[in-house]
């Protein structure tokens, strides 16, 4: 072997043997092309017999196999079926065009195949590497070659046999693993920036929390001595507070007394003026609504609306009214007054409300007797509205020095935001319930509604 063979053949050389290789196939009556450049005889060895004894087990290969005789031309070159899998060529097409193979490698490997192919050749060693070739759609297909070139016994090229396995899949792979891998390193940088940083910042945050302790002790001492300083003059302040208090529920309660004896008068003037002329106004829109419907009239409707609307008039005076004074004065007003309460209940809004007593509970305190009013209030109106309550009863009623005011009604129930005590009718109870010093409960009735204690 020369010393051609021993080493790896230059660019300009592997050109020149390629060059000899690829002339077979363009000239019909070219000579056979040995590894030195020189030609010899046409060899007529037997060739081998690739149709009978390979065709079936290499069509069935996922993979290119290809062989080309370096004596004989393109007429006796061979390529697998998967070639137009791989690339889209047929047989035919690949074989028809004798260096369509070269064409489609990719151009930045051509240089490499030249030197890598020459160096197949000068050196007899099998070739194997990774290429790009460019498919008939333009895509990119990575192959992985096995080549051999296969000499006679002169040692002269007779032909080159190999296999082209598709590695696009495992190439994509690898890529998406280095990014992914050059992506960890630059977040692992990053990270270990980020930790140098946070380290550092965490020693500066533990000389400066040592600074703040120290700080933190020397502000406690003084502290200390202000609070007992402050102590001292909270517990003045705190008598010359009590003494402004008492004053001061003094001034509410004259307050309180003058403004009572103003809701009276006014309540007085809304019930007896204007109360009692919607009250008759209503009661004819009434006789009305009966008359039209008795005739089907079609303006039995607007009388109805009337009839409602004037209600909800009276209502609103008799709120006022009330609002402003809703228990008479005397023992007996809280009574009457819950008593009319349910009356009016049966007659606004058609349903079954009544007040039971089981002996006079004379209450003498007017703001007592008023608070317990406008629970019950609350109550019925809540029965009503939320609970579309048919049947409620009032209850009072006088244990020991303690009095009883239970509202119980047949409604739904309690609703979420009853339950929760959310709603501004349960806020106004329990306020009322507070400012006399009572308590209140609400529970749901065993039979269903709801029970006011």
């Amino acid at each position: 072997m020369s010393e051609t063979t021993e080493r790896p053949p230059s660019l300009k050389e592997a050109e020149s043997v390629i060059q000899g290789l690829a002339s077979v196939f363009f000239e019909t009556n070219s000579k056979p092309f040995n590894y030195d450049g020189e030609t010899t005889q046409d060899d007529h060895r037997p060739r081998p017999d690739i149709e009978a004894r390979y065709r079936t087990l290499i069509e069935q290969v996922p993979a290119v196999v290809f062989m080309i005789f370096l004596d004989q031309g393109i007429s006796e070159a061979y390529v697998s079926p998967y070639i137009e899998a791989a690339l889209g060529f047929s047989q035919a097409e690949w074989l028809d065009d004798p260096i369509r193979w070269y064409r489609q490698i990719h151009p930045d490997d051509k240089e490499r195949w030249n030197l890598e192919a020459a160096q197949m050749v000068l050196s007899g060693e099998p070739l194997r590497s990774v290429y790009r070739i460019i498919a008939r759609d333009g895509h990119t297909v990575w192959f992985h070659c096995d080549v051999k070139m296969v000499r006679t016994e002169e040692g002269r090229p007779w032909f080159v046999h190999g296999i082209a396995f598709d590695i696009t899949e495992l190439k994509q792979a690898e890529e998406a693993l280095l990014h992914a891998h050059d992506e960890l390193e630059f977040r692992i940088q990053e990270r270990t920036i980020e930790l140098a940083k946070a380290n550092s910042e965490l020693q500066s945050e533990i000389t400066e929390r040592k600074r703040v302790q120290e700080d933190l002790l020397r502000a406690g001492r003084e502290l200390e001595i202000r609070v007992q300083e402050r102590t001292a003059e909270l517990a003045i302040a705190n008598e010359i507070l009590k003494g402004e208090m008492i004053e001061r529920k003094r001034l509410e309660k004259s307050i309180l007394e003058i403004s009572e004896r103003e809701k009276g008068r006014i309540a007085q003037d809304l019930h007896d003026g204007l109360g009692q002329h919607l009250t008759g106004v209503a009661f004819l829109s009434k006789v009305l609504e009966r008359k039209l419907i008795e005739k089907s009239a079609p303006d039995a409707c607007d009388a109805a609306k009337i009839a409602r609307l004037v209600n909800e008039a009276i209502n609103q005076t008799r709120e006022l009214a009330r609002g402003l004074l809703p228990v008479q004065s005397g023992s007996k007003g809280l009574m009457s007054a819950l008593q009319h309460l349910a009356s009016e209940v049966e007659e606004l809004f058609d349903i079954t409300c009544h007040f039971k007593v089981d002996e006079d509970v004379l209450i003498r305190d007017s703001d007592l007797a008023t608070h317990l009013y406008r629970i019950a209030q609350e109550a019925v109106t809540n029965a009503i509205k939320h609970g579309h309550s048919r049947r409620i009863d009032i209850g009072l009623s006088h244990r020991r020095d303690k009095f009883l005011l239970s509202i119980q009604d047949d409604g739904l129930g309690f609703t979420e935001r009853l339950e929760n005590k959310e709603g501004m009718g349960i806020r106004t109870m329990n306020y009322r319930a507070n400012m006399i010093g009572a308590s209140l409960e609400i529970q749901k009735n065993p039979g269903g509604g709801t029970v006011v204690i």
